[in-house]
């Protein structure tokens, strides 16, 4: 190397360094995608908060991904989303049915026969549409058994009969059944994806409702109504909510599934009856008078019905419009009210609600299942109930944000920003509005006694009460620094020793630290660290008069270190 590129070396020799490492960056690929891994997520969240670009640019490639991903593994994401699609698809189900239940209401709604009178009636007592409870008379069918059986393996899991069934032997019967399935599938359904749905036999009829790891398998006298699989698949869904990772490991243990009977029992409680057929007769007088009794007293309970409905309606609106009540079943039956649903614990009381409407608690019966509502009503007054302070704390919900608004102590208010992710529902949480005065009050405190100053005569001797005065300042400081932690500050201390311009230098500096390390031990040997005190040059005082005391003095500052942040 001769000396022009020695002398470039010294000259330029860190710029050359920094340019190499900065090429070498930019020609590696794997540097630049850690770099870029580094930045991107706050790149994302940036760009996401500045403007909606970032999603329109998302969406079509996340949304082809999404769909190929759903074409190569449709069964993996089918079995995730089962528990909550079956609801959702019955719920309309439900609907449509109400739809068509009310164009039979309207159809059947001129018809009128004593037997029709009397369902009329009936249905009125009930709290039913009238074409409801002809739809009810006129079905005749009962659930007799219900198998639980492993989809993996073809063991039986749990099994239930009526009182009155005749039973053999229940794995024989799962083994047939698992058997048939097989059949159908190989015989019938090249790719084997073809399930047996049902099957007669006599007078029985066999349902399959099948489910990610298990079938529920349902032995039913007579005719059922198709409504009938959307309750029975309700039942699956709910065993596979609880017992869904228990089903699929299941290798013959009952005990490794408690309690499944209990909920195929719900299976045998599905059963309808009809009316016995009465045969046609021509009228008669005895019928005509009959009929005009009828339609006399048809007059009597119209207004009773009228008015009991009215109250079935108004209670049922009162309960609905309450926030964490969700109304499953509202209907009468004589006197009575028959209340189903779902309630969060911290919602209002079925029974409060009825009193409100002067409706007495022992004409309800209730039955409200317990849940976790996220209506923002019910997620304020569970805020409320988890953190306190409503005395000067408000909680609103917005979207998914928690708004939390009043004063409180600084400790409290770091104990919502760390305990408002329990909250479900909430995304965020804003406390903008929240002040804590104690906070204020500390640091005007800190303020109050900062700059105290203390006085010396000649040498380093206080003047008279100074001694006083010191102790029971550091007392203070004392205080304020067992204090700061509480409201996430640390308190610095820092001492100014001060003479006037008598003497030579040296000598006024040697005055000056003596001064000040009088106030430096007397704050140490009452308790403050020496980490948290420090001692600082003093101003100069060459343009000062010699005969000015006033500068022979002591003063401390004191200043607070923020430590932790609660927003």
């Amino acid at each position: 190397m001769n000396d022009l590129d020695q002398l470039k070396q010294l000259l330029f020799g860190a710029e050359t360094e920094a340019l190499n490492s900065i090429a070498e960056r930019v020609e590696r690929r794997d540097v630049r995608t850690a770099d870029i891994a580094d930045v991107l997520p706050e790149a994302i969240h940036q760009s996401h908060k500045k403007n909606g670009e970032l999603v329109e640019s998302l969406l079509a490639p996340v949304g082809e991904c999404l769909q190929q991903e759903f074409r190569n593994d449709p069964q993996t994401y089918g079995d995730a989303l089962y528990p909550v699609i079956g609801p959702a698809i019955r719920k309309a189900i439900m609907h449509a049915l109400r739809n068509f239940s009310q164009q039979i209401n309207e159809a059947v709604e001129h018809s009128i026969s004593p037997k029709g009178l009397k369902w009329r009636w009936q249905a009125s007592r009930a709290g039913v549409p009238y074409g409801e409870y002809v739809l009810q008379k006129t079905m005749l069918y009962r659930v007799e058994q219900a198998y639980l059986i492993s989809r993996e393996n073809g063991l039986l899991i749990g099994h239930v009969h009526h009182e009155a069934s005749r039973i053999k032997d229940s794995d024989a019967v799962s083994a047939m059944f698992t058997a048939i399935q097989d059949f159908v599938k190989e015989s019938f359904s090249p790719d084997r994806t073809g399930r047996l749905e049902s099957a007669d036999m006599g007078e029985f009829t066999l349902w399959a409702v099948h489910g990610p790891h298990a079938l529920l398998v349902c032995v039913i006298r007579g005719v059922p109504p198709k409504s009938l699989r959307a309750e029975l698949t309700a039942i699956l869904e709910r065993i596979h909510f609880r017992y869904g990772e228990a089903i699929r490991e299941y290798k013959g243990d009952t005990a490794s599934i408690p309690d499944v009977e209990l909920e195929l029992q719900r299976c045998l409680k599905f059963e309808a009856r009809a009316e016995a057929s009465v045969k046609r007769k021509g009228p008669s007088i005895g019928a005509l008078v009959l009929g005009l009794v009828l339609l006399l007293a048809v007059a009597y309970f119209a207004a009773r019905s009228w008015t009991a409905s009215k109250e079935l309606e108004q209670f049922s609106s009162a309960l609905s419009a309450s926030p964490g009540i969700h109304l499953a079943e509202a209907r009468r039956s004589g006197n009575q009210f028959m209340i189903r649903g779902l309630r969060d614990p911290l919602a209002d009381e079925v029974y409060s609600i009825a009193e409100a409407l002067d409706i007495p608690s022992e004409r309800i019966s209730s039955d409200m299942q317990p849940f976790y509502s996220l209506q923002p009503e019910i997620i304020e007054r569970r805020a409320a109930a988890l953190f306190g302070r409503t005395d000067s704390v408000s909680y609103m919900v917005s979207g998914t944000t928690l708004k939390v608004t009043g004063d409180a102590p600084w400790s409290w208010r770091k104990q919502i920003v760390n305990g408002w992710g329990s909250l479900a529902g909430i995304e965020a949480l804003d406390i903008s509005g929240l002040t804590s005065n104690d906070r204020t009050r500390f640091a005007q405190r800190v303020t109050e006694l900062d700059g105290a100053t203390f006085y010396f005569d000649a040498g380093v001797s206080l003047r008279e009460g100074g001694a006083v005065e010191l102790r029971e300042f550091v007392a203070r400081v004392r205080q304020l620094q067992d204090d700061a932690p509480k409201m996430g500050y640390a308190l610095q201390a820092s001492v100014i020793g001060s003479t006037d311009s008598r003497g030579d230098a040296l000598t006024n500096e040697r005055l000056s630290s003596q001064r000040a390390d009088i106030a430096i031990n007397a704050l140490q040997e009452a308790g403050i660290a020496a980490e948290h005190v420090m001692q600082e040059a003093p101003d100069s005082v060459n343009d000062v008069p010699i005969q000015d005391t006033e500068l022979r003095f002591a003063r401390i500052n004191l200043q607070l270190l923020s430590t932790a942040s609660p927003e």
